[in-house]
């Protein structure tokens, strides 16, 4: 069924929105989005976009089609959109250790989006792909990177599909408890009988 977005119920409010691959957190988001600026409030909107480049021949190879969605506000908005050129860890290496160093390099470009948040002066921000600050960064850092949010809208993966190595189990970990720090959390799930891809 279709979900009304009704603003009220984020402003104003940490919501997280978790899920495995092709769940539609991405999807959902920018529902969210596109409502928050039809409501006239781009000009307080920031969006982080975390989602990482992932070459197309990657995501074919490994079955996982809809991976790695961007949040793009519409042309007209004059939403404030920072992102970096971030590797996926699990996709992009062969190793444990490869991943994990790829995972701290991403979380040095994601802070200095977010240093770049706290100077702007907006007090919306969505997260596009939280959870991968959080495969090398802590939830308490985090916390302290967006507390200038009045209202928080996040996203990130939160499933089985990318396997369960040391990274996957440390990303885990910190999203888990990232939950308990969030008004409303949003848990997503495949329908039963649907096909992988989108979201």
């Amino acid at each position: 069924m279709e979900r009304e977005i009704n603003t009220s119920e984020f402003l104003g409010k940490r919501t997280v929105i978790l899920g495995d691959v092709n769940t539609g957190k991405t999807t959902l988001s920018r529902k969210i989005l596109v409502e928050f600026c039809r409501q006239g409030l781009s000009s307080r909107i920031a969006v982080i976009d975390l989602a990482p480049e992932i070459p197309a021949d990657v995501l074919v190879a490994r079955g996982l089609q809809g991976v790695g969605g961007k949040l793009l506000p519409s042309g007209e908005s004059d939403v404030l959109y920072l992102g970096a050129s971030l590797k996926p860890p699990r996709l992009s290496s062969v190793t444990e250790e490869e991943a994990l160093e790829i995972a701290r390099e991403n979380v040095a470009k994601i802070e200095g989006l977010f240093q770049d948040f706290g100077r702007s002066g907006r007090d919306i921000l969505f997260i596009n792909d939280i959870s991968l600050y959080l495969q090398a960064g802590t939830t308490e850092v985090l916390l302290n990177w967006i507390r200038s949010a009045k209202t928080v809208i996040a996203n990130g993966y939160y499933g089985e599909s990318l396997g369960s190595g040391v990274l996957s189990r440390r990303e885990k970990e910190q999203t888990g408890r990232l939950k308990q720090y969030f008004d409303e959390v949003i848990e997503l799930v495949i329908p039963l009988g649907a096909r992988r891809g989108g979201g």
